[in-house]
């Protein structure tokens, strides 16, 4: 059984439709990835200590995920017929609030043969063509993290925020994708607290 194929395929007309690439202008601070921490001013919102990895699109547009909200669903519980799904480790995170039905896989290297993926930086890419996300769980389930949603900025709505002081705003970083500890990231990244060192999921022993 597919999975992932029917969701997916919606997502791929979806950024079919916004002309999906990554910008690659560094004129400003948010014109290349980076990661976002919810600053006090988010605290009675659903952002409430979060950390987000976030990249432009060339109409102006963002897109990003939350990196620190896993769920306490295991693959496995969510799609109970796909035998490969009970080699997943990891439980399926908490992307946001846009699409949420859809499950989509994050990597560090281009999947192969996929038809919709986006590499965001180097070693963060997103995957949403289906029979790839098939691929990756039933060969290395466990090099990916799998999201349930995302979150995506009109033009000038994340530079609003931003001034706004929502976020904090840091370059991009695969560690913090791949974090092993993500109950740690906020209280590591926000400003004013220790910066400790981000373990890396692929330090973590694999099943």
């Amino acid at each position: 059984m597919k999975i992932t194929a029917s969701v997916a395929r919606s997502l791929g007309i979806l950024l079919t439709a916004l002309s999906f690439s990554v910008c690659t202008a560094s004129a400003a601070d948010l014109s290349r990835p980076m990661t976002l921490v919810a600053t006090p001013r988010l605290a009675s919102s659903e952002f409430n200590e979060t950390v987000l990895f976030a990249a432009p699109l060339p109409n102006g547009m963002h897109i990003g995920f939350i990196v620190n909200r896993p769920s306490d669903v295991p693959l496995a519980t969510a799609f109970p017929e796909h035998g490969p799904s009970q080699k997943v480790v990891d439980p399926v995170y908490f992307g946001g609030p846009i699409m949420p039905q859809m499950v989509v896989a994050v990597v560090r290297t281009p999947a192969q043969d996929a038809k919709t993926q986006l590499q965001l930086m180097d070693g963060v890419v997103l995957v949403m063509d289906g029979d790839a996300i098939d691929r990756i769980i039933e060969t290395t389930p466990n090099d990916a993290r799998y999201y349930a949603g995302f979150i995506v900025w009109q033009p000038g709505e994340l530079e609003e925020e931003v001034r706004a002081g929502a976020w904090e705003v840091d370059p991009g970083d695969a560690s913090a994708v791949f974090s092993a500890h993500p109950e740690m990231l906020w209280k590591t990244l926000s400003h004013g607290g220790v910066r400790l060192e981000v373990r890396s999921h692929a330090d973590r022993p694999r099943a």
